[in-house]
């Protein structure tokens, strides 16, 4: 089951691609702040933008060289015509660099169709109102590109497609530190629900908990993962196997829904949607930092992990503010961590190396 998880990420365009041609019409997110239950409702297929290891891309974007590394990737992939397929993007506001990408991709007119989800940084009676409302102008908008009618039902039928999909990663989360499930083929399970139709998801994640294998004894150093880029995680956690340690759990900003946050089934979906996502969605400046830092500690503890490395990537200022406020509550609880920046290149990875080996030997 993990080599069809690592096909639909590797794969992800090809596979779009198919889709399209086969008549379905794709919605592209930029942050996990966009309701992909909503785009799912109007009969389209939600993806999430990814970033590829490609310096190219980078220098293509013609942006400045000090905005984070995603923003300049994913500008570069796009100018490139990489994500060819989808109808528009939708983007989740979460700093000043993700929201004024949008303006540039407007401005440059990359997509057909380009939305900025105005979600508020409360959730308030007046912030859910607002940001219910906001949902039904977006539910407009997505019906004159699909043609299809986004009803109440529907929406509520897509929010249960989305939650047991939630739910299924709430299982292997739970069970995946005493399976033979390592840290990098997670990864691959985890973002291969990012670019994959919701219905398939789930139907690979049923069968992959029917059959996880029951893990050997395993004297490494248990640890757990808090990063942000992909690419760059699967480098640290080659580094980490490579000085006898392994990730038995980790945190992204997107899988930290999974499993811990369904959204109401009942009721006005809209509102539903807008207290689902607002302050639910770990995104700095608009989530509990308390929770935020909770939640790590006691994934931890679930995972039995005795220490935890946080990754941010360099130019990343949303993440490196939070990691000032996160590292006063990690000291508090006396957790054993080690935060880490650098650029998803080879180059800048390479030099985590010595610092990774001395974290894992202080462990032993």
């Amino acid at each position: 089951m993990i080599s069809k998880f690592k096909e639909r990420l590797e794969n992800r365009h090809e596979r779009c691609r198919e889709l399209k041609k086969n008549g379905k019409k794709i919605m592209a997110c930029f942050y996990g702040l966009v309701p992909k239950e909503l785009i799912h409702a109007a009969g389209m297929v939600p993806i999430q933008l990814i970033e590829e290891r490609n310096p190219e891309y980078d220098e293509k974007s013609k942006l400045l060289p000090y905005l984070c590394g995603l923003g300049r990737n994913l500008t570069g992939q796009i100018y490139e015509k990489v994500f060819d397929y989808v109808e528009g993007t939708m983007v989740g506001v979460v700093c000043d660099t993700n929201r004024h990408l949008l303006d540039i991709w407007v401005h440059n007119k990359v997509f057909p169709h380009n939305f900025l989800v105005r979600a508020p940084s409360r959730d308030t009676d007046a912030a859910v109102k607002y940001f219910a409302g906001e949902m039904k102008r977006l539910a407009g908008e997505l019906e004159k590109i699909s043609g299809n009618k986004v009803t109440e039902d529907g929406l509520r039928e897509s929010i249960s497609l989305f939650n047991e999909n939630r739910n299924l990663f709430g299982q292997f989360y739970d069970q995946r530190p005493n399976t033979g499930i390592s840290a990098e083929e997670a990864i691959y399970i985890f973002f291969s629900a990012l670019v994959t139709p919701v219905e398939e998801h789930n139907d690979m994640m049923k069968r992959l908990l029917e059959s996880l294998p029951t893990l050997q004894e395993d004297k490494k150093t248990r640890l757990m993962l808090c990063a942000i880029n992909l690419n760059m995680a699967i480098d640290v956690i080659r580094m980490c196997e490579k000085y006898g340690a392994s990730v038995v759990t980790d945190d992204f900003t997107h899988n930290s829904r999974y499993g811990s946050n369904n959204i109401n089934e009942n009721g006005d979906p809209y509102e539903a949607l807008a207290r689902g996502y607002l302050r639910q969605v770990p995104a700095p400046g608009i989530y509990s930092f308390e929770e935020r830092a909770t939640y790590i500690r006691d994934m931890m503890e679930k995972a039995g992990a005795k220490g935890m490395i946080y990754l941010i990537q360099l130019y990343c200022d949303a993440f490196a503010i939070e990691y000032a406020i996160l590292k006063e509550r990690f000291d508090a609880w006396n957790l054993t961590y080690l935060k880490m920046e650098a650029e998803d290149t080879p180059s800048s990875i390479e030099q985590l190396n010595v610092r990774v080996q001395s974290f894992v030997e202080s462990l032993v």
